[in-house]
């Protein structure tokens, strides 16, 4: 069965789930760390994020996510190591409220095709996201050609905000169409000083927007929110996320948290909450297709069961 069709009935069955009153709420940007682990929480700092360095496992996201309603979220690995990989799989793995996990790989590392096959054993490996540890140009042939591994697999390609060139993202979309690729955390946007930056992040966004197979998480609202702590009321990020929902439309943009690095800046309860507000107000884009429905169209999810009714 084609990969496309294959989403598109799964995500049928889900609206037939949420008219059967299931709840069904996927984060799809949370990570995952251990903090008395070597190598585990390379990416924080022990001092500035003194708030968070502490263990965050899967227990510690349904306590603070079970009371939001929200029951459901995919892993992203923010470690640089290939071996962290290998442990965040096995915790994933091991819960069914973690739905997909998506590693950390370099495509220029000799080790990629390898640990490609391996992670491809698990079923709920869905993917990489593009951040290594030394500057890569993803619009270098060889590292287009190398995407062709995730291709092949049915697997995603997941990309940082907004550092990388939209020629390179527009070529690499044409050229792997049935591949979806997600763009993190606004497509780069944030606000400062009440002010909605980079100038051309409108811009940008209709150009990504404009490639069927791209899709768009508004993740990181807090962390982007230009205050700290962030703001809680929605219409501080109405003009914000109306911009990323007119640009992509609304069945390809995504809730995520960017959890444990949100804690930074306020509550997880208050940030769901700034969503449910926001779509009580804007009709066009429903609480099922933000909050699930679009996550597994893009990610290719399959949610045997709710975790709650």
């Amino acid at each position: 069965m084609n990969l496309l069709i294959g989403c598109l009935l799964l995500a049928s069955g889900l609206q037939m789930l949420a008219q059967q009153n299931y709840s069904i709420r996927i984060d799809s940007h949370i990570h995952l760390y251990d903090t008395n682990r070597e190598g585990s929480s390379s990416f924080l700092d022990p001092v500035k994020h003194k708030k968070i360095y502490y263990p965050h496992l899967a227990a510690d996201f349904l306590q603070v996510a079970v009371p939001a309603a929200v029951n459901y979220a995919i892993v992203i690995e923010a470690s640089t190591r290939r071996e962290d990989n290998d442990w965040a799989m096995n915790i994933v793995n091991q819960s069914d409220n973690l739905l997909a996990f998506i590693a950390n790989l370099d495509p220029r590392d000799e080790n990629f095709i390898a640990d490609l096959n391996k992670l491809s054993l698990n079923k709920k490996f869905r993917g990489i996201r593009i951040r290594p540890k030394s500057k890569i140009d993803i619009s270098d042939e060889g590292f287009i050609e190398t995407l062709a591994e995730l291709a092949k697999r049915n697997l995603i390609l997941e990309l940082g905000p907004g550092q990388e060139p939209i020629e390179a993202i527009e070529k690499i979309a044409r050229k792997y169409p049935e591949m979806n690729i997600i763009i993190d955390h606004m497509g780069g946007g944030r606000i400062q000083n009440g002010l909605i930056l980079p100038e051309n992040w409108n811009i940008r966004l209709k150009k990504l927007a404009a490639l069927p197979n791209v899709y768009c998480k508004i993740s990181e609202l807090f962390d982007l929110a230009g205050q700290s702590p962030a703001p809680v009321n929605a219409t501080y990020y109405k003009t914000y996320i109306d911009q990323v929902v007119d640009a992509f439309g609304p069945n390809r943009v995504l809730f995520g948290s960017n959890w444990t690095l949100s804690e930074m800046y306020g509550s997880y309860r208050d940030l769901v909450r700034v969503y449910d507000s926001y779509l009580k107000k804007n009709p066009k884009l429903t609480p099922e297709q933000l909050y699930s429905g679009n996550a597994i169209k893009a990610y290719c999810l399959n949610i045997i069961k709710p975790f709650n009714k």
